[in-house]
């Protein structure tokens, strides 16, 4: 079965939402962390992220923001690492692909499962 995403992304408020939310899913709770906001699942799984002031963040790892105005796709894959995680957001527009890491350091295990 293939993975669907659902993305938005709002140029007034610069702000990138992705949704791997599927109908069933019950959302538990949500969490800011930085530039993020992390909704979970009953069974703590992340399904959707928005990343506010995207085009800034996106200028910061030298990465024309100009991508983000003719999305084709978009989804993120998030890994646990050693001293915590990394988030990749997947951005597509047409034959165009950039991965783009976040990394958020914790000190404690945050138990979060991509969807």
């Amino acid at each position: 079965m293939k993975k669907t995403s659902v993305f938005i992304y709002d140029e007034l408020s610069d702000r990138l939402f992705i949704s791997n939310k599927k109908e069933n899913d019950e959302i538990y709770g949500s969490v800011r962390l930085l530039s993020l906001t992390l909704d979970f699942t009953t069974d703590m799984r992340v399904v959707n992220i928005e990343l506010r002031e995207a085009s800034r963040f996106l200028e910061s790892l030298n990465i024309n923001s100009n991508i983000l105005n003719n999305l084709s796709d978009a989804e993120f894959i998030i890994q646990q690492q050693q001293d915590g995680y990394l988030i990749y957001f997947i951005l597509k527009a047409g034959a165009q692909v950039e991965r783009i890491p976040y990394n958020i350091i914790t000190e404690k295990n945050l138990s979060i499962i991509s969807a």
